[in-house]
């Protein structure tokens, strides 16, 4: 049994799209900022929640998530504000920047890590080009408050994304490909 350790519906959407069951785990950890690279980052956020959610396990594999915004030397979290999101997607607008997603895949085996693995996805993305009004327009489709960089790569609204270089699943928050290629590893 897989057992995500997140409450992103973008993560459960693309586990269910790939035909994996699962259950939710809600991980006790909390993000906080430390002086580390985003990289390096990414994964310590995820072996963090899985190991908060390895109690409530006694056979199955936790996999649990972290994704970043980057731009500029610069990690750009959630907004805080409507004010905050437009100023975030103002500057992410036509220019390209970095989503990096860390994964922590732990197996349990009597409620124990018997093995796990963690890694890094990285995905260039660039945003069209986009007027105040443009912007003001976007937000009325989509909820900016709870996106790393105040937008959805997935949403078929406004279609505001330009380009995308490496995994688009990864830009949604979970590298989906490279999960499905390490969890079979798990198992041989």
């Amino acid at each position: 049994m897989i057992y995500l350790a997140s409450t992103s519906p973008r993560r459960k959407l693309l586990l269910r799209k790939a035909g994996i069951s699962f259950h939710i785990l809600k991980p006790s950890y909390k993000e906080g900022h430390l002086k580390v690279s985003v990289s390096r980052l990414v994964q310590i956020h995820a072996v963090k929640k899985a190991e908060s959610c390895v109690r409530q396990v006694r056979d199955g594999v936790i996999l649990s998530a972290d994704t970043i915004v980057y731009l500029d030397e610069q990690v750009v979290g959630k907004p805080k504000n409507m004010e905050h999101a437009r100023l975030m997607l103002g500057k992410l607008q036509g220019e390209w920047h970095m989503v990096y997603t860390g994964v922590a895949i732990f197996k349990i085996i009597s409620g124990k890590v018997a093995k796990k693995t963690v890694f890094v996805e990285k995905t260039k993305v660039r945003l069209k080009s986009l007027t105040p009004k443009g912007i003001e327009s976007y937000f009325k489709k989509v909820n900016p408050l709870d996106k790393a960089g105040a937008y959805a790569i997935q949403s078929p609204h406004g279609g505001i994304v330009e380009e995308v270089k490496g995994l688009f699943s990864n830009a949604v928050g979970l590298p989906i490909e490279t999960i499905i290629k390490k969890l079979r590893a798990f198992d041989s």
